[in-house]
């Protein structure tokens, strides 16, 4: 009986291949996933860029959550298997076969699989890796930079993983037979899945979790609070999603059709009932659907809009091509770094130009109405106002204007319009408002929900005594009574070539470090009283295309993930549909309805049922997108037209691939009506 195993495996295998083919190609895809996966978390760790460590987390993540979709996808699929084989095994039961046998066949047609899926998955997996990994590359600019690796540990590892999920659906399998009568196998393909009645309670319920879902992403403000609240509303319209599919379309049909008026017509009554019946076989499926497809255009927007607004952070965070920050040194030293950069930029054949310098002080508060009170810095938990302070001289020679302004009078630059006094109380004084527009381009104006930030300029010689600012904070150290004014040097290089662009900026970052003030160690930079920032936008633009290339890879990653999955159940589903509607197809006839309206009243009513599920991912997507463009914002991503236009482009090429999908799966589904007719 043992030599039998196999052989009934194997004919089984090729017998069912229209289900048994998708799931080897299927378990094979997400095994291969993984692994690569795997291969190029072990490669981004040994790379070294900036963002490497969140990219290398990132990519970890995925893993683990590839673990755990793909272990919910084999064992959804082998149900939908399993169901359909289950008259198959009760006629080996009746025909004399123990159950202990059954489950011999059973294990031997896992173990099979699992070596197909496993051998496929880990060789396309070795194979196709190299050019994932160049496409890593591609998407970071940085080509070699991530070594090419095939880990053992990978291979181990992927081995150990699918082969328990596959043991366990065998083991799922096993019990099922085990604990069935041989009457209740043969008759288990056309028991259809289990959904609950269709009770308007767990309808309004269903409705209320999805409003309470889309009007958490409508409401929040601050972006923090965005990130955090995002997974309880995911959670939300998940639950609510599956109870309105399950229950709330159910109820409206059960509602349609007691209309007597109504559901006795012919167009109603078949499309009712018909609905009604693929409602209550289908509705965990194409909630699944909706879910999936969901996730797809959520991951994959947002991280393809990050991508593609890398060049416009890079302007946000770096508006020219070198610039340089101080504070605590004195105006003839700021002077000679401007001259230095003038030398150095002369010694690489480069010409300075679109050259910005200023001074200003900056400094936060907290905002009560028109007045701004100032707290020390260990209270920045509380500070929602955020200053920067120029001198009338300062800004003039700063933006080219000649304002003059009297001590009663401040001019206020708010890019967000949040302030909307005709005066503002500043320093226990009171002062008339002008608004201004800045020519600032820098990151100082990245406005965040919960901070504020203003650009003020304001003539108070007792507020700004002989370039110092007297300390105005509350609770400060008699040790610092006045605040050190910033001072920014920024500038492009003609031609903005980037091998000049590194040369000079390296060259003038070594020369103030080393030979200017030449600090042995850090106690002497802090003694000194100095700090410092700079950037360039080469190495910017380096850093943040690591960053988000890595996220967007990442997010095409996981919306391939998703979008197996939503191809395996609708193409799971498009079988059920097509043997079950092989028998009513046969029923509407006989009782004297035309092939063709037949033929017509099913087609409708599986397109009104698959692309359900469509509609409804829009429109989970619509009401999220308030809440994603804040979690954006917290990346430094505030380019609203960019978003939506990202966004769009994701929703038109995976809508055109749900339709591909559907109608390549639906080929399959008249082939199993029309073969049985």
């Amino acid at each position: 009986m043992f030599k039998l195993y196999p052989k009934l495996a194997v004919h089984n295998l090729k017998s069912s291949y229209r289900v048994t083919v998708p799931y080897l190609l299927s378990g094979s895809g997400i095994i291969m996933m993984y692994y690569m996966l795997f291969a190029l978390t072990v490669g981004t760790q040994s790379a070294d860029f900036y963002g490497v460590t969140s990219s290398g987390l990132g990519l970890e993540l995925g893993t683990h959550v590839i673990a755990i979709f793909g272990a919910i996808f084999l064992f959804y699929t082998n149900s939908f298997i399993m169901k359909r084989r289950k008259k198959e095994l009760g006629l080996y039961n009746i025909l004399g076969m123990e159950k202990r046998h059954i489950a011999g066949v059973i294990l031997t047609e896992t173990i099979l699989t699992a070596a197909v899926c496993l051998l496929m998955g880990l060789g396309f997996g070795i194979l196709f890796s190299k050019v994932f990994f160049l496409i890593l590359e591609k998407i970071l600019s940085m080509p070699g930079l991530v070594p090419f690796v095939i880990p053992l540990s990978g291979i181990r590892d992927t081995v150990i993983l699918f082969a328990c999920i596959f043991l366990a659906t065998a083991l799922y399998n096993i019990l099922q037979v085990r604990l069935s009568k041989p009457i209740e196998l043969l008759h288990g393909g056309e028991i259809g899945e289990k959904e609950p009645k269709a009770h308007w309670l767990l309808a309004i319920v269903g409705a209320g979790l999805l409003g309470a879902g889309y009007y958490m992403a409508l409401t929040i403000e601050d972006p923090v609070a965005a990130l955090v609240m995002f997974f309880v509303a995911v959670i939300l319209v998940i639950l609510g999603t599956y109870l309105l599919f399950m229950v709330g379309i159910t109820a409206m049909l059960k509602l349609l059709k007691k209309n007597k008026s109504f559901y006795y017509k012919t167009r109603h009554f078949t499309t009712v009932s018909g609905m009604l019946y693929r409602m209550k076989q289908n509705a965990a499926g194409l909630a699944s659907i909706c879910i999936l497809f969901t996730c797809l255009l959520v991951t994959v927007s947002t991280t393809f809009s990050l991508y593609t607004g890398i060049e416009d952070m890079v302007d946000t965070r770096c508006a020219r091509d070198i610039n340089l920050s101080f504070t605590g040194i004195k105006e003839e030293e700021f002077a000679s770094v401007k001259e230095k950069a003038g030398e150095i930029s002369a010694a690489h054949d480069a010409q300075m130009e679109d050259v910005l310098t200023y001074r200003s002080w900056s400094i936060g508060s907290v905002r009560e109405g028109n007045s701004f009170k100032f707290k020390n810095s260990t209270d920045y938990g509380n500070i929602y106002a955020y200053f920067n302070i120029f001198t009338p001289e300062d800004y003039n020679d700063f933006a080219g204007t000649n304002y003059t302004l009297d001590s009663g009078k401040v001019l206020l630059c708010d890019p967000d319009g949040r302030f909307d006094s005709e005066t503002v109380d500043l320093f226990g004084k009171t002062y008339q408002v002008e608004e201004i527009e800045m020519p600032y381009t820098n990151s100082v104006y990245l406005n965040f929900s919960n901070i504020e930030k203003y650009g003020l300029v304001l003539n108070d010689p007792e507020l700004i005594v002989d370039g110092r600012m007297v300390n105005p904070m509350d609770g400060i150290s008699s040790d610092y009574p006045w605040l050190d004014p910033d001072y920014t040097f920024d500038f492009d290089l003609a031609g903005h070539d980037p091998e000049t662009i590194k040369a000079v900026y390296d060259e003038l970052l070594d020369w103030f470090v080393n030979e200017k003030w030449n600090w042995a160690t850090t106690e002497e930079l802090n003694a000194s009283g100095l700090s410092y920032s700079y950037n360039n936008r080469i190495q910017e633009r380096e850093d943040v295309t690591g960053l988000f290339g890595g996220l967007f890879f990442l997010g095409l990653f996981m919306g391939a993930m998703f979008l197996i999955g939503t191809v395996l159940i609708i193409y799971y589903k498009q079988v059920s549909e097509g043997y079950e509607d092989a028998r009513r197809f046969d029923i509407m006839q006989k009782v004297g309805m035309s092939r063709h309206e037949v033929k017509k009243s099913i087609k409708s009513q599986v397109l009104m049922v698959f692309f359900l599920p469509l509609l409804m991912a829009l429109v989970h997507l619509s009401f999220a997108f308030p809440m994603l463009q804040k979690i954006l914002m917290l990346m430094q991503m505030v380019n609203l037209d960019l978003i939506i236009l990202s966004m769009a482009g994701c929703v038109l090429v995976f809508s055109v691939f749900y339709l591909i999908i559907y109608l390549l799966t639906a080929r399959t589904y008249y082939r199993i009506v029309e073969s049985a007719n």
